[in-house]
């Protein structure tokens, strides 16, 4: 049998918390196709439970902060449930496998030979458990997922306070495979512009930073700056009213000026051009 993959997406407290994607090793066949087919839901319903044989809608039910995470109890939700889809229980296949490190997926059972559809995630290596628990697949992704559900609040008998709960899950093909890879990509290429983005901020600030002084005195102009500016506003608006308003005086006291002088200049004007006329006539008479 080749390894294949499986995966649960996860909420916590009801908040979807994301999507942990498990390959199931081919050297435990049998185990691996137990855990696979509960994943699609497949089977129907279970022989002894007469409950769906899926772990969709299922939680994990016992938590233990550095140890592991246990689910798999479809029917009872509290460790004293589940059902193989081969029956009840089956065998122990074999212990090639080793609880070396975290994110591994083991059995869990309550003696030898004991398999159901309950299991666990380790969260770091548990060598006291090899030879008791079949190793049959590990985390390929998610692994941040199954340490925020480690870090969930836990009450009596480390039963996480808010359900821990598996949403959905299924077997991995590939257009999954393209959707969670396009996922990635989008994910990486927002990172990146970001990052980008940052840096030139960064790059930014550092030039205004070597062009002035020094911060305190930056500080200082960045708060007079819009004085000046206001200052200088107000005498851009201002200069056309104050020209208007000039205008229209000048206007009104030449006006009321013109009205007073000018019956004295046209007086003016005439005996002027009256005593010019005497002048020419007594110049006339004297030349006769």
């Amino acid at each position: 049998m080749k390894d294949l993959q499986v995966y649960f997406d996860i909420e916590i407290g009801g908040k979807r918390s994301g999507r942990i994607v498990f390959r199931l090793y081919g050297d435990t066949p049998k185990t691996s196709e137990n855990f696979r087919a509960l994943c699609t839901g497949e089977k129907g319903l279970g022989r002894t439970t007469h409950k769906p044989l899926s772990y969709k809608g299922s939680i994990f039910h016992r938590i233990i902060d550095g140890f592991m995470c246990q689910g798999g109890d479809f029917s009872n939700r509290n460790g004293t449930g589940g059902e193989s889809i081969y029956g009840a229980k089956f065998r122990d296949e074999n212990f090639l496998h080793r609880h070396t490190k975290a994110g591994l997926l083991s059995m869990a059972n309550a003696g030898p030979n004991t398999n159901g559809s309950q299991f666990f995630i380790t969260l770091a290596a548990t060598k006291h458990l090899d030879g008791k628990h079949v190793v049959f697949g590990e985390v390929v992704r998610g692994l941040d997922v199954v340490y925020a559900m480690e870090a969930a609040p836990k009450g009596r008998n480390d039963k996480p306070t808010m359900d821990v709960e598996i949403v959905d899950c299924g077997e991995v093909n590939d257009e999954v495979v393209a959707d969670v890879r396009k996922k990635d990509s989008k994910s990486e290429k927002k990172k990146k512009k970001e990052k980008k983005k940052d840096k030139k901020k960064k790059k930014e600030k550092k030039k205004r930073k070597a062009r002035s002084p020094s911060s305190s005195e930056s500080d200082r102009d960045a708060t007079r700056a819009p004085r000046h500016l206001e200052s200088a506003r107000r005498a851009t608006t201002a200069a056309p009213a104050a020209a208007v308003i000039a205008s229209v005086v000048f206007r009104q006291v030449h006006a009321e000026a013109m009205t007073k002088v000018a019956p004295r200049l046209r007086i003016g004007r005439e005996v002027a051009r009256r005593v010019r006329s005497a002048h020419v006539a007594a110049a006339r008479a004297a030349m006769t």
